[in-house]
């Protein structure tokens, strides 16, 4: 079996886990899903990031789906671009392409579902222990009075970066969960919070827009 990624762990945490319903906007799902794919390239060895701009560093993607397709695609170009051109670029197509990717791999299922006559999907997990596993790394990981492994905190700063805002007990204001989110991207190699930068300037982009659908 292979190993559980950030994308996976993202598509999941934008969805219902019972119903498998959209929890998050397919805007902000993108934004978290194109974070998710680079984080996943960096810790295979496939891309670096150098002054905040995204480098292909191999010659063959690392056999994850989704993310050997955006590794292709940064392959291909011959300029290096910044994080956040690529995640405002790949946040469009990704919910779709991840979709696939996980329901080809038998983790989730495609099911219809009309929403005021418009014709969408919900995709319930095929297991329910995988779509908690996710939401149990990220929550263990702001908990945990020592410092999380990379892999799990860059987990917990995708899925906060992306709004996901059930991270944290009721008795942990958000304000500490906030604290230790900065506190955690300051710690993490620089690659890897260069990432997370860049989401969260796409995200506060949005924002200011108004592009939230």
């Amino acid at each position: 079996m292979r190993r559980f990624t950030l994308v996976d762990a993202i598509f999941l945490f934008g969805h219902d886990e019972f119903t498998g319903r959209a929890v998050l906007s397919r805007t902000s799902l993108g934004i978290g899903l194109a974070g998710a794919a680079l984080c996943d390239l960096l810790f295979a060895e496939r891309i670096t990031v150098e002054d905040r701009k995204v480098r292909a560093i191999a010659g063959r993607p690392p056999g994850i789906p989704t993310a050997d397709r955006v590794f292709s695609e940064i392959a291909a170009e011959p300029a290096s671009y910044r994080v956040r051109d690529w995640v405002d670029h790949l946040r469009g197509e990704l919910p779709s392409r991840a979709a696939d990717d996980l329901v080809a791999l038998g983790l989730v299922r495609r099911v219809p579902d009309r929403v005021l006559l418009r014709r969408k999907y919900r995709y319930p997990p095929a297991d329910l222990f995988v779509s908690t596993a996710a939401r149990s790394k990220a929550r263990a990981a702001v908990f945990d009075i020592d410092r999380p492994d990379p892999h799990a905190a860059c987990l917990a700063l995708l899925a906060w970066t992306a709004g996901v805002d059930d991270l944290h007990e009721p008795e942990l204001a958000r304000a500490d969960v906030r604290a230790w989110m900065a506190e955690t991207h300051e710690a993490l190699p620089r690659r890897i919070a260069d990432v997370i930068s860049g989401v969260a300037e796409v995200a506060a982009a949005v924002v200011y827009t108004g592009d939230r659908r």
